[in-house]
């Protein structure tokens, strides 16, 4: 398969996805500093944060990114190799527990590991 640069959707489909992951961690200080702004006393300390806010925020996001894709350019072939291997251990993972769901073995390996884990695992899976 052919390595393409990434255009404007792989770029904004990044984005979106990192939003969807990143709201709930950034969510609460970006919701203070708004509501430091609409009160509307002392803009410029406001300003200060929020240009502070953005910087801390963007620079991470731009480090990793840009040492992320060229590591990733770099392992591309090992990668693509352990992904192979890995698709066939899945799917001989998921052709056994077929197996055994088909013959009923499944609850016998249930009742081993339930009787194996320790009880306050048991109690943390079973509650609801």
């Amino acid at each position: 398969m052919a390595s393409r640069p990434p255009g404007f959707w792989d770029s904004s489909a990044s984005g979106l996805l990192l939003g969807a992951v990143w709201s709930p961690c950034v969510g609460p200080t970006l919701g203070a500093a708004s509501l430091l702004a609409s009160q509307g006393r002392d803009l410029g300390s406001v300003a200060t944060t929020m240009l502070l806010f953005g910087l801390g925020a963007a620079l991470p996001l731009l480090l990793l990114g840009t040492l992320s894709r060229e590591l990733l350019i770099r392992w591309r072939d090992r990668m693509m190799g352990l992904g192979k291997g890995l698709k066939v251990a899945l799917g001989a993972i998921l052709v056994a527990t077929g197996l055994m769901i088909a013959t009923g073995y499944d609850k016998a390996a249930e009742t081993v590991l339930v009787n194996a884990s320790p009880a306050w695992l048991t109690n943390l899976t079973t509650r609801l």
